[in-house]
């Protein structure tokens, strides 16, 4: 095997690999047996043609291409270990050629890494608040939530509950044709389209209405941007909503638990303390991530990023097909161009890429590990809970692919945690105590009374 390398730049290198003939063979073995289980050779049972009459019938290269995949993946692992090269993910193959075999690939380096002076970052905490108007605000959605609805005789007004037939069209294209469709009244509604609710306000019981509604040049929907629509709704009934009284009767409807308004009162603030508690956690840790970003120093190569990079626009590609628009109405939809949305893609790549390799490195100069009862652990919380929107079977959880990768996931949490413990920390005292000792008011009176 004849490896040829090329200058590390920007922390990625290239190989050029020549295969001679000894070094084939393995391959050329290999694929002869997948080759000679699947033809018929006349005059052979099937599978047990001699390797040359097969070679005779699809030559060399046929075989070779039978596991080129594995061939190519397996000479770049030994190209890579005879070259002690420290790689970063999977070499990008740019090219490969069978008459005579070369292969070329672009090969990732590991990053250049300087974690910095990381165990001085101290990142300060937000008070979590709950005022009384948070607590208030949960109270009337409650109400709202156990409230009735009750006929009225009148036009229709904000928050009503309406019954009505409804058409609308764009020129000779049907959008909407509903009838006795119910409709909550409220202006910020976007639905069927944005401006259509405000719109129902002041329409009386029984009387056909007409009116147009006119779509916003960047309408997420690209075909109805700037059109307008028009309407012709028959409101056939006006609810209005009834709140119950926020009393004491009012917590037992809620739950058994309450007997007493106050006891209603100081659940629901609980309940909102837990949820700003666990939105305050996620988002120190953020900040605290971020900080050891930044306190480090690392180069990572560019295809590294690209991959990363590429990653992202899968899953901004699944979304958009998920929400069954043009990319074009996608750009449109978040008001940003696709120019704008690559670079914020990249520096999201570049700082998802940092942030891992910078964890990994911690954990390494803090000796974190997983204990074995840990992982154990954590494998019987999977076959309980599931993830992934299933169960992982015993099978999987005893699999060494799974054991290592929730592993690895340990081994995050728990480096994480400690830095974000380190950076919750006070700075050290000690310091300030010697000063305070040295100049002592008593033992200098003591020394002066001497």
């Amino acid at each position: 095997m004849k490896i040829t390398q090329r200058e590390i730049v920007e922390r990625q290198t290239a190989l050029h690999i020549e295969l001679e003939d000894d070094d084939l063979e393995p391959y050329v073995e290999r694929g002869y047996r997948q080759v000679v289980s699947r033809i018929r050779i006349p005059g052979f049972r099937k599978g047990k043609a001699p390797r040359s009459i097969v070679e005779n019938a699809v030559g060399r290269e046929g075989m070779l291409s039978e596991v080129l995949e594995f061939m190519v993946t397996d000479v770049l692992d030994k190209a890579i270990a005879s070259q002690n090269i420290e790689t970063a993910g999977i070499p990008e193959v740019e090219n490969v050629e069978l008459d005579p075999v070369q292969i070329e690939a672009k090969v990732a380096l590991s990053p250049i890494l300087d974690l910095g002076d990381y165990s001085s970052i101290r990142v300060e905490e937000e008070p979590i608040e709950v005022t009384d108007e948070d607590v208030q605000k949960q109270l009337e959605d409650l109400q709202k939530f156990n409230g009735s609805w009750e006929p009225v005789d009148r036009a229709v007004k904000v928050d009503d509950l309406i019954t009505m037939d409804v058409r609308g069209s764009q020129e000779d294209n049907e959008l909407v044709n509903e009838t006795d469709s119910q409709y909550i009244v409220d202006p910020e509604a976007t639905n069927p389209f944005p401006g259509f609710s405000s719109s129902l306000e002041g329409l009386e019981i029984e009387e056909s209405s007409e009116f147009d509604v006119t779509l916003d040049d960047d309408y997420s929907d690209s075909e109805l941007a700037g059109k307008t629509i028009h309407f012709e709704v028959v409101v056939k009934e006006v609810k209005e909503r009834v709140l119950p009284d926020l009393d004491d009767e009012f917590a037992k409807t809620v739950a058994d638990e309450y007997q007493t308004l106050d006891d209603l009162k100081e659940k629901v603030r609980e309940n909102i303390a837990l949820e700003a508690s666990r939105a305050h956690d996620q988002e120190y840790r953020e900040r605290v991530l971020d900080e050891m970003v930044l306190t480090a120093d690392i180069e990572l190569a560019p295809i590294l990023i690209e991959r990363e990079v590429g990653h992202l626009k899968e899953h901004r590609d699944e979304l958009v097909q998920r929400m069954q628009i043009t990319l074009e109405d996608y750009y449109r939809y978040t008001g940003r161009s696709e120019d704008e949305i690559d670079e914020e893609m990249h520096e999201q790549a570049i700082n998802s890429l940092s942030r891992s390799y910078t964890i990994a490195a911690l954990a390494e100069n803090e000796g974190i590990e997983v204990e074995e009862s840990e992982l154990q652990e954590r494998l019987k919380e999977l076959a309980r809970e599931g993830e992934n929107e299933r169960k992982l079977t015993n099978k999987e959880l005893r699999s060494e692919r799974v054991k290592n990768s929730v592993r690895e996931s340990l081994v995050v949490q728990k480096a994480v945690d400690w830095l974000v413990e380190t950076a919750k920390s006070k700075p050290n005292e000690s310091t300030e105590e010697t000063a305070d000792e040295e100049v002592d008011p008593g033992k200098e009176g003591d020394k002066n009374d001497g």
